[in-house]
C-alpha cells in the first residue's frame, strides 16, 4: 500500500512542478497530455507552446526528475532538447514552497485532527 501511495505521490508531485515550471515561463494554462508508468519510471507530457512539449521523466528507484523538450513541426525541424535532472528526494520532504494554497500544512493538519477524520498508516478513513 505504502508503494502505491508513493507512486501516487510522485506522479501529483511531477504533475505540480511542471505546471509550476510552466507557470513561471508563460501565462498559458497547463494540463497533462499524457501520463504513464512502469515499474520503475513514470512519464508525463504537456503542452508548453505552440508546436512543443514538455515531456517529465521519474525515476522512482533513484527519485530524480528529467525534463526534455520536445519540438514538432517540419521533418527537418523535429528535435529533442535536454531540458534539466533534479534529485528530487529532499523536493518531496518539505509540507510546502511557495504553496498558494488557502491553507497550509500544519492549519490543514490541525483542521483534520479538530475534525476526528484521521487516514491511519493503512489509508483507510476513520471517524466521521
Amino acid at each position: 500500500m505504502k508503494s502505491i501511495l508513493t507512486r501516487t505521490f510522485v506522479i501529483l508531485f511531477a504533475f505540480l512542478l511542471g505546471a509550476a515550471a510552466v507557470k513561471v515561463m508563460t501565462a498559458e494554462t497547463v494540463e497533462a497530455s499524457f501520463a504513464d508508468s512502469g515499474k520503475r519510471y513514470i512519464a508525463v507530457t504537456g503542452p508548453y507552446q505552440d508546436g512543443v512539449s514538455l515531456l517529465y521523466v521519474i525515476d522512482q528507484e533513484t527519485q530524480h526528475l528529467a525534463v526534455y523538450e520536445a519540438r514538432g513541426g517540419a521533418t527537418n525541424s523535429h528535435r529533442l532538447h535536454f531540458v534539466g535532472a533534479r534529485n528530487i528526494e529532499l523536493d518531496t520532504m518539505i509540507d510546502g514552497y511557495h504553496d498558494e494554497s488557502d491553507l497550509s500544512h500544519q492549519d490543514l493538519e490541525a483542521a483534520i485532527l479538530k475534525s476526528g477524520n484521521l487516514l491511519p498508516e493503512d489509508g483507510t478513513k476513520t471517524g466521521g
